[in-house]
């Protein structure tokens, strides 16, 4: 499992109505808005996977055409591809030496309803707000001395703290 991370405008996310959207959606397994919205800001999207500007065969790159799919490539608007600062596969060494506090500052919390959880890459997502990240970065740095890999991780922090912004998790 690759753990990457990347700084996310959770405020704009939540302002601009994609978060509500997207709860809805998963809710009702339709992707058409989160489509429609797609094509209302396809110019402010990217890739998810390459961080290139969307072409005009971006569906191509869909497998399952469902909420998450789309849910992955309207995220875009609010982070940044090519700017992973996760652990990679680090993850998996660390996680198994992480207490159960320490795991859910390196993560995050799902969103969407139970069962339904936002999970594009179908093994895990997360988010955390910009006040989540806050209490993050106190845990990240009460054990980055004794596991120096988290520094990328606890940088990715301090960055969102400095500029207001949140985080988001995938696998």
């Amino acid at each position: 499992m690759s753990h990457k991370a990347y700084a996310f405008d959770w405020r704009a996310f939540e302002a601009d109505g994609l978060y509500a959207l997207l709860l809805a959606a998963l809710q009702s397994g339709d992707a058409g808005r989160i489509k429609r919205y797609i094509d209302a800001h396809y110019d402010d999207l990217r890739d998810p996977y390459e961080g290139e500007p969307l072409d005009t065969k971006w569906e191509a790159l869909l497998e399952n055409r469902d909420v998450h799919e789309y849910g992955d490539f309207a995220l875009t608007r609010f982070y940044d591809p090519l700017d992973d600062r996760g652990l990679a596969d680090d993850w998996s060494a660390i996680d198994g030496e992480l207490c159960e506090s320490d795991r859910a500052a390196m993560l995050g919390l799902p969103i969407g309803p139970s069962g339904r959880e936002f999970d594009p890459g179908r093994q895990g997502s997360y988010f955390q707000t910009p006040q989540r990240v806050v209490d993050s970065l106190l845990r990240v740095e009460g054990v980055v001395a004794k596991m120096p890999k988290l520094r990328p991780f606890a940088e990715l922090l301090r960055a969102c703290v400095e500029s207001g912004r949140g985080v988001y998790v995938t696998f």
